[in-house]
């Protein structure tokens, strides 16, 4: 991923390389917080990503390969009244989230320094078999972009 070193459309700032300390955004409970992601920023602070595909990119990183975290899915079951369903048993999981769990991965995009992502979800426990679950895998996706989104504008940070 080629950096895009245009001047700041805030300021004309030149706009160079950075990392941020950290940046953290939450939804449904699924909390992301980013640690040292490169960025463009000008002299007077303005931010945006390193290129405009860079939130995609971040999204994939974390979702594609090996599985974020080492507990199946739940199913989601109903048309009209969602409920998640425990995948081992089929069971629906009452009482909502009953514990959380913490993914860690070090993610490099095109040739830019690695930096760290880490994910706290929440967990189901099945009242049946007892097997843990987290929400299904649409869902945790649609948190995971909200969540991402929530993080990249507390940092005020603008796409192109």
């Amino acid at each position: 991923m080629t950096p895009n070193t245009t001047r700041c459309r805030q300021c004309e700032g030149e706009m160079t390389l950075a990392d941020l300390e950290r940046i953290e955004g939450e939804e449904h409970g699924v909390h992301l917080s980013i640690k040292h992601m490169p960025s463009m920023t000008c002299p007077k602070g303005h931010r945006r990503f390193v290129a405009p595909t860079f939130a995609s990119a971040l999204l994939d990183a974390l979702v594609t390969g090996q599985p974020l975290v080492p507990l199946d899915p739940a199913a989601r079951r109903g048309l009209l009244r969602k409920r998640y369903a425990c995948p081992a048993c089929g069971a629906v999981l009452e009482g909502g989230a009953s514990g959380r769990v913490e993914a860690h991965r070090t993610v490099e995009i095109d040739g830019l320094h690695a930096f760290d992502v880490q994910v706290d979800l929440p967990t189901f426990r099945c009242g049946v078999c007892q097997q843990e679950s987290v929400e299904p895998r649409e869902q945790m996706l649609d948190d995971l972009m909200k969540a991402s989104a929530h993080a990249f504008r507390s940092a005020e940070l603008a796409v192109a």
